[in-house]
């Protein structure tokens, strides 16, 4: 066959120009964006003979096939675009994954509860932010970088949750010399505290296993992921 001359803007399914029927440069194919969307590609409705005269050919995409007379869809289950089977088939997994993930941290959840009833201790461990109400000095005057509030760490405690470790927030920051219209460096001040990282201990036992259930999931979905 000759290639189609006519410098048409697209393209079928099978990189055919449909005003001369010829096949189109496969590298100018690439370029050219199909002429119709797979689901306009209404069914064939020729008869027998004149399908088995004209003839079917195949496309870029295997469950199509056209008509050669009408260059409608001869047979086949209908067809999705390329774009919405691939978000589809995305959409699908990120559904097993999840489905996948929610059964490991189910299966997780059980053997905590499990272990912890046949008599062996389980700890959970988590961390609370807790701010301090630091003190900064500016040209004499006092201020209060933050409010100090220990309001989840009591709340914690009276849960059944023990402070094990405090981790502290500093912060640093570096000094400048000016003269006119330049600067210098001049050092710096660090290890001011400004908070804290409370690290919370939790025993799981035989006796709470059970009540302790929202704890021990939500400790599970920090580190089953």
């Amino acid at each position: 066959m000759n290639p189609c001359t006519c410098g048409t803007p697209f393209r079928d399914y099978d990189n055919r120009c449909l005003r001369c029927k010829r096949q189109i440069d496969a590298k100018r194919a690439e370029k050219l964006p199909f002429h119709r969307l797979i689901p306009e590609i209404k069914p064939c409705k020729c008869p027998d003979d004149v399908k088995k005269e004209h003839g079917v050919r195949s496309t870029l995409i295997a469950e199509l096939e056209l008509c050669n007379s009408c260059d409608l869809r001869v047979g086949g289950p209908e067809i999705e675009e390329p774009d919405v089977l691939k978000a589809r088939e995305s959409a699908a997994k990120r559904e097993s994954e999840a489905k996948a993930l929610e059964a490991r941290r189910v299966a997780e959840v059980q053997r905590i509860k499990s272990e912890a009833k046949s008599g062996n201790v389980i700890y959970l461990y988590k961390s609370i932010y807790m701010s301090i109400d630091s003190l900064s000095a500016v040209a004499g005057d006092q201020s209060t970088l933050a409010v100090f509030s220990d309001r989840r760490i009591k709340e914690a405690g009276a849960q059944g949750w023990r402070v094990i470790e405090a981790i502290p927030r500093t912060m640093g920051e570096a000094l400048q010399n000016y003269e006119g219209f330049g600067k210098a460096w001049a050092g710096g001040i660090g290890g001011s505290v400004i908070g804290a990282y409370v690290l919370m201990e939790f025993a799981v036992t035989s006796t709470n296993a059970d009540s302790s259930e929202v704890w021990i999931r939500e400790s599970v979905e920090d580190y089953v992921l």
